[in-house]
């Protein structure tokens, strides 16, 4: 707690938030925001409900610790904005393996052939061609195209788009072909 009263520009007050004597205490119906940041979401919930409800707090934001509580979220119980820290940690994810990388979903057939995928850049040979004009390798076949996060059923004649995320089938030995058709030279 001391380490704490050195670090933050105001005042420090130790007790349990889920306490509407605590939170009448640091002023809670004059806050503009309140954030719950709670290791248990229970507790969070508490918070949140009465923030918004007992002190009329306009904004309310918490973290959801188990996604399997997500749904609980809601206004009903005082939550204006819910952060999930397995979806944000989901989306870095995501934003880390960025675009034009060819990431292995699934190894098959004793590690010979692999389920991969590939979301399309802004800049890429393939962008603006049908599947028929690709120089896919024999032993590939692209299985669905995800656009605008809608499933597009590929067919020769459907055209790749930028941010297009392609899935397809292809041999470890084919890889390489695959990635120079969709993304170019290396």
């Amino acid at each position: 707690m001391a380490k704490l009263r050195q670090e933050i520009d105001g005042e420090v007050i130790c007790g349990d938030g889920c306490s509407p004597q605590i939170l009448e205490q640091v002023g809670t119906s004059q806050a503009a925001l309140v954030v719950a940041m709670a290791h248990d979401d229970e507790d969070n919930l508490v918070i949140c409900r009465l923030a918004k409800h007992q002190f009329k707090v306009p904004r309310v934001i918490t973290r959801v610790n188990n996604p399997r509580n997500e749904w609980l979220y809601t206004k009903d119980w005082g939550v204006d904005v819910a952060i999930s820290q397995v979806h944000l940690t989901a989306k870095v994810i995501e934003e880390e393996i960025g675009l034009g990388e060819l990431v292995t979903l699934l190894k098959l057939n004793r590690g010979e052939a692999a389920l991969v995928e590939v979301r399309l850049p802004d800049v890429a040979p393939s962008l603006g061609k049908a599947i028929r004009e690709l120089q896919l390798p024999t032993d590939t076949v692209i299985v669905s195209v995800m656009r605008s996060g809608k499933l597009v059923i590929p067919r020769g004649d459907t055209t790749l788009l930028a941010d297009d995320e392609v899935l397809a089938v292809s041999t470890v030995k084919a890889e390489p072909a695959l990635k120079q058709a969709l993304l170019g030279p290396a």
